[in-house]
């Protein structure tokens, strides 16, 4: 993560791409500390017990709550947008469990649900100046207009309007995509294994060594 939300700076042979990669580590840092603490506490007001597990989702549904914003918002926006994730990571969880989507380890909530919180959260919070200004990708300097000479007007509304496009056309595009494999498997009767199967698990069933976590082949 420190690679490429760092990486992406692209160098650090100024002090302005040197003091970017240290503001974006700094972001991902606060992000996944808060969204960490902040599932284990929701989940021991839930539950009365501590769940480490949702611990390390809540950090990796930060992060990816962070990452689009990682070089355009301040500190104490990573913090909010890290706390939003683990919110709504937990919401979605809560919800698939409740309408009986089978998703074992999370992977919408942490990278569908956030993600696409992740991308608005860039636009909402972006640090250009005022509500009428952008930042984005610029860094520390405000997106240019047309002519190059001043900061684009407008451009919050328009990086608002990208990003919300940007969401709907990766919902369509994956989910599309996904239809044409999982239909098909689904019509086939090859979605699912048999129930014999399942109650005996996976691990057993189809794995080798007969645990897939088993220590006594660690």
């Amino acid at each position: 993560l420190y690679g490429f939300n760092c990486g992406s700076t692209l160098g650090m042979s100024s002090a302005a791409k040197g003091t970017m990669a240290a503001q974006v580590a700094m972001n991902s840092t606060l992000a996944a500390a808060t969204g960490g603490l902040g599932v284990l506490l929701l989940r021991f007001a839930m539950y009365r017990k501590y769940d480490i597990g949702g611990m390390c989702n809540g950090i990796l549904a930060s992060l990816v709550s962070i990452n689009a914003g990682c070089g355009s918002v301040d500190g104490g926006s990573a913090v909010l947008i890290g706390l939003i994730g683990a919110i709504l990571y937990q919401l979605s969880s809560s919800l698939l469990k409740l309408i009986k989507i089978d998703d074992p380890i999370d992977a919408f909530s942490v990278h569908g649900a956030c993600g696409a919180w992740g991308v608005l959260a860039a636009s909402f919070f972006d640090w250009g100046t005022g509500v009428d200004y952008c930042n984005g990708w610029n860094g520390w300097s405000c997106g240019q207009n047309d002519a190059g000479d001043g900061c684009r007007k407008g451009a919050f509304g328009e990086a608002l309007v990208a990003n919300m496009v940007e969401v709907i056309m990766v919902l369509l595009w994956s989910g599309g995509m996904s239809a044409l494999v999982f239909v098909p498997l689904r019509v086939a009767g090859l979605l699912r294994r048999n129930e014999e199967t399942q109650v005996q698990g996976l691990d057993s069933a189809k794995h080798s060594p007969l645990k897939a976590y088993s220590l006594e082949h660690a």
